[in-house]
């Protein structure tokens, strides 16, 4: 390859990463430029007719990845429409891991079940409306979630649809109408009417989202989200609880899901050290023992602990969480 093709090729992979998706060959000659420099050990292919720097992949999160393939093969087939929980991701939404893979294509009942190295999963999806999200086809945002509330566990599943309402990009009421209309007669429509029903915009995130629908499905009290509570050490700081409910007897209980999330910035900071660290974990000892002097009864649980059915039952029993 002549050096201006080499400086060509290189721009188009920079010019790729900065679209955020991986390098699609234009030609059969550049198809094979690539792939010598995958043997050679300077690029990888993820996928067929994909290809992208190593030390640029590996910087990648899962929904990332999941991301720069899905518009890799936007380019590559760009008839295709993405549905279900991949429709979900382009949108935006919450959307766990565990569903990241396969990729979902929607076709009509009458479609040929394509598939792309393995790596897509097709899904039929009558009267599908398809319209471009972040560059790509793919489903309609209530029509995405009616198919995520059907084909998902109920956790999964509320986790997309809080995170549609959080966002403001539709409404609890339009959420249970499109339900109701559209999902006459679907295989999982019991499971998306209780999505409709529990879903919250209130809840931050994913996993708040997942561990509300193991209280739900064990049979507790709906708690209430991100609650002001008061702080006797600081009464002009109120501090926010995760969940909170008031028992008859008018006994306070707040639930806090711990995890990472909110130690990710001093752990991700490159010029934290151990003390950054100690004190984002004394901070938040801090505000939870600000928390118990209001008298309150205080819970944490991590989101692998909420999603431990025996674990969350002994939990919010013994704490006194009412059934409802």
């Amino acid at each position: 390859m002549s050096k201006s093709l080499e400086e060509n090729l290189w721009k188009r992979i920079a010019h790729e990463e900065q679209r955020g998706r991986y390098l699609v060959p234009s030609n059969r000659e550049e198809r094979q430029a690539l792939e010598r420099r995958v043997r050679a050990g300077m690029l990888i292919s993820p996928y067929k007719d994909m290809f992208v720097r190593p030390e640029y992949l590996t910087q990648l999160s899962a929904r990332a990845r999941t991301l720069h393939t899905v518009k890799a093969l936007a380019a590559l087939h760009p008839d295709w429409t993405f549905c279900f929980s991949t429709a979900a991701l382009l949108h935006g939404l919450q959307v766990s891991n565990k569903l990241l893979q396969p990729i979902d294509i929607a076709i009509e009942p009458t479609g040929n079940r394509r598939r792309a190295s393995g790596i897509a999963a097709c899904h039929v999806v009558p009267h599908q409306e398809a319209l471009l999200v972040a560059g790509v086809r793919a489903t309609a945002l209530l029509q995405t979630l009616l198919d995520c509330a059907c084909a998902y566990p109920f956790a999964y599943g509320l986790a997309i649809v809080d995170s549609a309402l959080h966002w403001k990009l539709t409404t609890k009421e339009e959420v249970t109408e499109f339900f109701l209309q559209r999902g006459k007669g679907r295989h999982g429509i019991e499971t998306a009417r209780k999505v409709a029903a529990y879903c919250d915009g209130r809840s931050d995130n994913g996993g708040e989202s997942i561990a509300r629908a193991m209280i739900i499905e064990l049979g507790f009290a709906v708690p209430e989200l991100q609650v002001e509570i008061y702080d006797p050490m600081e009464p002009s700081v109120p501090k926010v609880a995760d969940y909170y409910w008031r028992r008859p007897d008018g006994h306070e209980i707040i639930g806090e899901l711990d995890g990472l999330g909110k130690y990710q910035g001093v752990l991700s900071h490159q010029n934290s050290d151990a003390s950054d660290i100690v004190q984002a974990f004394s901070r938040e000892r801090i505000r939870e023992s600000h928390l118990n002097l209001t008298g309150a009864t205080v819970i944490r649980f991590t989101i692998a602990q909420a999603q431990d059915e025996d674990y969350m039952l002994k939990l919010l029993s013994t704490a006194g969480v009412p059934l409802r």
